[in-house]
């Protein structure tokens, strides 16, 4: 009996640890399910946000497009009215003409960049407060700072285009403002910005430190690797300020100049007959005795309206086209950028929230005559948009990085002109920004020697695409 109960009391003890452990293997299981089913609802609330955020970005790009288009069409029609009050002999009409053409190239952009935050939001995208304080920022630098900005001989540094015009521009873009930014103009273009190109001004430079991509300097810039010692080596940054005449809204632009006279005779021949077709003006023909006569004439910009060559197929890097481009279609300038920057909250543990970001463009279209002619083709504008269409974010008039990638715009306003000055060791770079980090990192002198030590053995390999600036590679905005 005792033998019994000593063999059973064995028996339980040899089960309890089993039991134990049993336990633990349940509570492991349940864990990684809890963390899997977290895991899970994060990736579909990704998924689901991604998604919102392509469609209000194609739609907010797509309705800022066609207030550019619209706009642009009716610059054109008050050029065929100037035209038709220069032939009655009625200066003073044409210089009001002339006056509400210049308030049209900046109250149609900001109509469009109205137009833009409203589709985002139709589309369930929120405000964006940083997008919204840099917006509100601006239109102050625009109320007290353009008014007042002087050259060396004392003169305007941004003349008005039209009476009032600071004014009345700063309180277009508070108005918007006032709403909430909830899609930025990517492709914004400020008086105040850089005017010219330089290797710091770059983001794909800090790109290429970040990841050692060293094919990026066996392409763009094959001798600074070997070239560069310090900081000192850098060219001065290209000034600010360079603009001669501001014509263009800030934002979405719609790239035209202003002539004084202009001496093409087709022109006025293309103006009757779209006076005849528009009902403008019937009792009056135009005649080609305008050539030559003083007036404010809105024409493209000659280095903007040009030909579509970033998705040329015969481009270096090439961008993938099933075929040549039509003449209709064939011309860079008056493009809508868009960015959309959402937030999602995570519940799996690690960070505590992911960025999204989607960037999207697109670009009124249109032609002149039965045979389809670009737009642009006469010089002068007249009315000849009738569509908009998506176009590729590479291929649009947005900067590298766009122009409302906030930190970008610190870094390069606030940290760079320190940089510039004393190296990494000044007070402005700040050690939080990442674009500041790579800068510290360049300028470790091992770091330039591994690069080159690594091209040196496989700069053959560099043909191979895959990265920004390799060809048939991608870029790091491309959608």
């Amino acid at each position: 009996m005792k033998t019994m109960l000593h063999s059973i009391s064995i028996i339980r003890a040899g089960k309890r640890p089993q039991r134990g452990q049993i336990m633990i293997f349940a509570i492991l299981a349940l864990v990684i399910l809890v963390f899997v089913a977290l895991w899970n609802f994060d990736l579909h609330k990704i998924i689901a946000v991604k998604a919102i955020s392509q469609n209000a970005g194609d739609s907010a790009a797509l309705a800022a497009a066609r207030w550019q288009g619209q706009t642009l069409n009716l610059i054109g029609d008050l050029n065929i009215l100037q035209a038709a009050a220069l032939m009655r002999g009625e200066p003073e009409t044409a210089a009001t003409i002339a006056d509400l053409q210049a308030r049209l190239c900046y109250v149609g952009p900001m109509i469009g960049l109205m137009a833009a935050q409203q589709a985002a939001k139709n589309n369930g995208i929120y405000v964006n407060t940083d997008f919204t304080d840099r917006v509100r920022d601006h239109a102050l630098t625009v109320r007290t700072f353009y008014p007042l900005a002087t050259g060396p001989s004392d003169q305007p540094l941004f003349p008005e285009p039209f009476p009032d015009a600071w004014a009345e521009y700063s309180g277009m873009i508070e108005a918007v403002a006032a709403n909430g930014i909830a899609a930025a103009p990517d492709n914004a273009r400020f008086y105040t910005d850089y005017g010219g190109d330089h290797t710091l001004l770059d983001p794909d430079f800090y790109d290429a430190i970040a990841g050692r991509y060293w094919c990026w300097f066996y392409f763009n810039h094959p001798g600074l690797l070997s070239s560069y010692s310090r900081y000192t080596d850098w060219p001065p940054l290209p000034p600010t300020f360079t603009l001669a005449q501001p014509i263009n809204s800030e934002f979405f632009s719609l790239d035209l100049v202003r002539l004084d006279l202009t001496d093409d005779m087709a022109v006025f021949e293309v103006m009757d007959s779209l006076r005849e077709e528009r009902g403008l003006s019937s009792t009056l023909i135009i005649a080609t005795n305008l050539t030559g006569v003083t007036a404010a004439w809105y024409a493209y910009a000659p280095d903007r309206w040009t030909a579509w060559d970033a998705i040329s197929p015969t481009n270096n890097p090439s961008f993938p086209l099933a075929g040549p481009v039509r003449p209709e279609y064939n011309y860079a300038g008056a493009d809508a950028a868009i960015r959309i920057q959402s937030t999602v909250p995570r519940r799996s543990p690690g960070a505590p929230s992911s960025t999204l970001l989607w960037s999207a463009a697109a670009k009124p279209f249109g032609s002149l005559g039965s045979e389809p002619q670009r737009p642009d083709a006469a010089g002068l504008v007249l009315p000849a948009f009738h569509d908009v269409r998506l176009i590729p974010v590479d291929a649009s008039s947005a900067p590298a990085g766009g122009a409302f990638n906030i930190a970008w715009r610190i870094h390069i306003e606030q940290h760079l002109p320190g940089y510039m000055q004393s190296g990494p060791q000044a007070s402005s770079v700040d050690s939080s920004c990442g674009y500041c980090r790579q800068l510290i990192t360049w300028e470790d002198p091992s770091f330039r020697s591994g690069g080159r030590s690594w091209l040196a053995s496989n700069s053959n390999t560099c043909d191979v695409a895959g990265g920004p600036g390799s060809p048939g590679g991608g870029t790091r905005r491309g959608h």
